[in-house]
């Protein structure tokens, strides 16, 4: 691992423990240490080591900036559930400020969109509905499990978006993960919890089914784009702070029976050995430090959410070995994602197929800016990613 890895990360293992275990940072390496930190969205945690450098002021400024945003972000949060609420329409708070309130400091935790999930998605049309009433615009957002509106404040014109889930994530190719997915998060088998935030009652994710949601998250971001070191903290924070409320046991038989045991166990592994979480939660969990150090050099290379987002082929699982049946299976995912309707009719497949393929093309070119075969040799690439932590045991095998 780099040398300028492990110095940062002795920094946020001391926010993510509560401790106060000096690190050392030489001056030739503070810039290196800030630019991760940026790139990482945890410039507050590493402020106080960039002091009496030219780079403080910024860095300073873009605290204060996270600190306007968290208010901000809250105030949205708080005007769109209530309005939902009001009406009648269940719905639950995902990420957000609801993990930002388990940081020593909330306001320092990175907040973007809000996220909110209706258990219930026969609510989704008056849901809907009703936003668009209510200054709400439809961001017609291609997704096969969100909406995405966008809301401007009239006395500030500062804009905001909401993801509204009907599935907390999107579908997968390996079958049994989306109907044990499907199960967890039903409106049938969901009893919301609630979290008081800022004197505020929300409705949240019970613990052992926010773990779970956090890992399938994780997962998404990984299958996608590669996510950074800032969802591993929200893990951090949120088991320290519900160790005692989350069923393991039922946890792992969730993970195993949807294959993703295996990023459950680098994940809890990883930041046992890097943040500082506590081996006495599930302590009979282990994976290979190793492999955990790939896990985490690759996660710090990625930056916040992956530095490939904008021209990775989107890999649904993982493959032993990439070829044009490879490319065909991931396509006809891709054909359920852009019509969840039609692609219930098999005689529609041929024409759906064309038209998919040709809006890739069209994305490849004009969207992500590459070619195809860069994108191709790109998904090669990232398709190492899943076989590092055996994502759904490589269920082609």
């Amino acid at each position: 691992m780099q040398s300028i890895y492990e110095t940062y990360l002795k920094i946020i293992k001391n926010t993510c423990s509560s401790s106060a275990l000096p690190v050392c940072v030489s001056p030739e390496d503070k810039a290196d240490i800030a630019r991760l930190a940026e790139e990482h969205c945890t410039v507050p945690f590493v402020l106080p080591y960039c002091r009496h450098t030219s780079i403080y002021p910024v860095m300073l400024q873009r605290t204060k900036s996270m600190m306007l945003n968290y208010y901000q972000i809250e105030q949205f949060t708080r005007r769109t559930l209530s309005l939902l609420l009001e009406h009648n329409i269940s719905c639950i708070l995902l990420k957000g400020i609801s993990l930002a309130n388990y940081y020593p400091v909330p306001e320092y935790r990175k907040l973007g969109d809000l996220d909110l999930y209706l258990p219930d998605p026969g609510e989704l049309t008056k849901a809907k509905k009703l936003l668009e009433e209510n200054g709400y615009r439809d961001e017609h957002e291609l997704s096969d499990h969100h909406v995405t509106y966008r809301y401007t404040f009239p006395a500030t014109g500062r804009s905001f978006t909401l993801e509204l889930h009907y599935r907390v994530v999107g579908i997968y190719q390996y079958a049994r993960a989306n109907q044990i997915v499907d199960q967890v998060f039903s409106a049938e088998n969901l009893q919301p919890a609630t979290d008081i935030i800022n004197g505020q009652p929300y409705p949240v994710l019970p613990p052992t089914q926010y773990v779970f949601y956090m890992i399938h998250h994780m997962l998404k971001h990984y299958l996608y784009s590669g996510f950074g070191i800032r969802l591993l903290c929200d893990f951090v924070f949120y088991l320290r702070k519900h160790e005692q409320d989350i069923h393991f046991d039922q946890l792992h038989t969730w993970c195993r029976e949807s294959r993703i045991s295996h990023l459950y166990e680098i994940v809890l592994e990883t930041c046992r050995i890097y943040l500082g979480l506590p081996n006495t939660i599930d302590s009979q969990v282990h994976y290979d430090p190793k492999d955990c150090e790939a896990f985490i050099s690759r996660i710090l290379k990625d930056g916040d959410m992956g530095t490939d987002v904008s021209t990775t082929l989107v890999g649904s699982t993982s493959y032993q070995k990439v070829n044009l049946i490879t490319c065909f299976r991931e396509g006809h995912v891709q054909m359920k994602v852009r019509f969840p309707k039609a692609s219930h009719f098999p005689v529609l497949w041929p024409a759906l197929w064309i038209v998919t393929f040709f809006c890739f093309l069209k994305n490849t070119y004009l969207v992500r800016n590459t070619t195809l075969r860069e994108t191709l040799r790109d998904f090669k690439k990232s398709n190492q990613k899943t076989k590092l932590i055996k994502i759904f045991e490589n269920s082609d095998s």
